[in-house]
């Protein structure tokens, strides 16, 4: 007996030693990651309650739950006077109408988006609403739609819907709306549980938190006609839905209208003011403005009378930045000056009227270092005498459709033009050519070199010393660069044969990034062929904007006026150009507006399926 228990004890410990030996040779790994997003067990409303009329609900799920961004993105429909107040108590999500009082014989709509995440993992319920009505009948009517950017068909996240059973104009700008939704990332909306009624639809970025268009600074968008939400109860459920019809088909009952598409846009706005000031260097002063300053702005000096004209003003290309050259010495040698500028303004009722502002600049040469202070003066001295000419060429592949620009640090007063010369490169020699020198049509400082460049050739650009003289008696120094231009087989082409133009279109190509920048555009107002030549091999998108009144240029929309933005389209595709090539694809102008924006990037398409195929086979291994 005594040998049996002696070897169960050492038994025991045996399998003991054995178990912490194993359990020691690493961490447990914790099971499988959690996926799932919460589950709703049950909520005070339910679901669908009628004549409910409390003002704090409760939500209980099946795990801890912390709000995330609720605030920001909870949507109560219609909207109450207040904002709730959200917390969370064991595994419930407390929601407190913070003494809002609820409208009588209402239904209302919750949307906490995708704000609601569990504990642990944080992973969100999505779209999950909860309604209930404050009479015994439930709404359940809806609106459903996207809301886009109208200059480039992106959607407009965190954007309001707003619907108004009062169908003036102006209810928008002056009053609260009677249902509201807000967009998601895709710009994705839906109001729901509506009565039956006719509506007015706009889309805003409130941006002040009022729930109305305060101001043409925010963005907007409006349908052209009012809107009467409907259902229609089918008795053969249809399980062929697909696409857009799956936001409208709901079991046996099909919603209408269809999907709406809002295209937002930011108003023309008058909000002129001066933004910066600045004096640099002696010899000018820098203004800069929020809006264009085009004939409406003027400077005079207050602590100097000139004797006849002492300054010259250089623009910008939108004439919303000034530079004013200060061009009389006894002005630009005053360390301090002051200005009375006037410009447009606006007053309450719209009426614009020239407004005056005095600025105080203050410019000082001296040096910050006393021992220095001789020598810098001299290299102050120095400039006066000299500027230095830059040119925008480089040493190997200069474009050939470019013209090379000179620009002087100074306005140019005169230039001698026999002192500027051209030469190309034939075997060894370089032979002078005849070209022909351009002014630049806003900027002073500026002039081209003009000449039909040959491809793959050596030219050389000489200019003498002083054959620039600036508007300060400064002349220039001597420049001499030699450039070879880009070979013809570098670049490539694309042309566009165009179908179903039905007016002014300006066909536009773009950089292939978020900022689309514009590389080339051009008007045509037939079908044809559009023509881009000398284009660097690499990815470009293709936009075209349907130019209403043949500015050459879009028009965003006006609420007040009914206008609705200009319309645009995406070529389907992400055009890849080697060099060398050229490319010639077909694009039918749609007759109706395409609110989508979808282009298939195929190289992109393919790479990424190869990555997803090598993924798979490392697992496979």
């Amino acid at each position: 007996m005594d040998k049996k228990f002696l070897y169960l004890i050492i038994l025991v410990f045996g399998s003991l030693t054995l178990y912490t030996s194993c359990a020691n040779m690493g961490m447990p790994s914790g099971g499988a990651k959690d996926t799932i997003p919460p589950v709703v067990l049950r909520s005070i409303p339910e679901a669908n309650q009628t004549n409910f009329n409390k003002d704090q609900l409760q939500i209980t799920f099946d795990e801890f739950v912390v709000p995330e961004k609720l605030s920001e993105k909870f949507v109560i429909s219609p909207p109450i006077d207040k904002r709730p107040r959200f917390r969370t108590k064991g595994k419930s999500l407390i929601v407190d109408l913070n003494g809002a009082k609820l409208k009588d014989s209402t239904t209302y709509s919750l949307d906490f988006k995708d704000a609601i995440v569990d504990n642990n993992e944080k992973n969100p319920l999505k779209n999950f609403r909860l309604a209930f009505s404050t009479g015994p009948v439930l709404d359940s009517l809806r609106v459903v739609g996207f809301v886009l950017n109208s200059f480039n068909l992106e959607p407009s996240e965190g954007t309001y819907v707003m619907l108004y059973k009062n169908l003036s104009d102006t209810a928008v700008l002056t009053t609260k709306p009677d249902y509201i939704a807000k967009t998601d990332a895709n710009g994705f909306f839906a109001v729901t549980n509506l009565p039956k009624a006719t509506y007015n639809v706009y889309a805003v970025t409130d941006n002040d938190n009022n729930m109305m268009l305060t101001s043409t600074a925010e963005p907007v968008a409006f349908m052209d006609s009012t809107v009467s939400p409907s259902a229609k109860y089918f008795p053969k459920q249809d399980t062929t839905v697909v696409g857009m019809d799956t936001l409208l088909v709901f079991g046996k009952t099909r919603f209408y209208p269809n999907p709406l598409y809002l295209l937002q846009f930011e108003q023309p706005f008058f909000d002129l003011r001066l933004d910066n000031e600045q004096r640099p260097t002696r010899k000018y002063v820098d203004l800069t403005f929020t809006q264009s300053v085009k004939d409406t702005f003027d400077i005079q000096l207050l602590n100097y009378e000139p004797k006849g004209n002492w300054k010259y003003i250089e623009h910008s290309a939108n004439d919303d930045s000034l530079r004013i050259w200060l061009t009389d010495s006894m002005v630009y040698k005053k360390d301090t000056l002051k200005f009375r500028v006037t410009y447009e303004q606006q007053d309450s009722t719209g009426i614009k009227y020239a407004y005056n502002d005095t600025i105080n600049l203050y410019f000082s040469d001296a040096p910050t270092d006393k021992k220095r202070g001789r020598r810098d003066r001299r290299k102050i001295e120095k400039k006066d005498i000299n500027v230095s000419l830059s040119l925008n060429t480089r040493s190997n592949g200069f474009d050939v459709y470019r013209d090379v620009a000179v620009e002087s640090p100074e306005p140019v007063k005169n230039m001698d033009t026999t002192m500027i010369h051209l030469f190309l490169k034939q075997d060894t020699v370089f032979n002078p050519i005849n070209f022909k020198i351009l002014p630049d049509s806003v900027n002073k400082r500026r002039f081209f070199i003009h000449y039909p460049w040959d491809y793959k050739t050596t030219y050389r650009l000489k200019i003498d010393s002083a054959a620039v003289t600036t508007i300060y008696g400064a002349v220039s120094d001597s420049v001499e660069n030699t450039f070879v231009t880009q070979e013809e087989e570098h670049y490539g082409k694309i042309n566009f044969a165009m179908q179903n133009v039905t007016g002014p279109t300006i066909i536009q190509l773009l950089k292939n990034d978020d900022k689309e920048e514009v590389v080339r555009a051009k008007t045509i107002y037939k079908d044809g062929i559009v023509e881009f030549p000398f284009l660097e091999p690499q990815k470009y998108k293709v936009k075209a904007i349907f130019d209403r009144n043949d500015n050459g240029k879009w028009d965003t929309g006006n609420l007040e006026a009914h206008e609705q933005p200009e319309e645009v389209f995406y070529y389907p595709e992400v055009l890849k150009l080697r060099s060398n090539w050229t490319m010639n694809p077909t694009w039918k102008i749609p007759t109706q507006q395409v609110f989508k924006k979808e282009i298939i990037d195929k190289e992109k398409q393919e790479e990424e399926a190869k990555q997803k195929k090598k993924q798979r086979n490392s697992k496979a291994f």
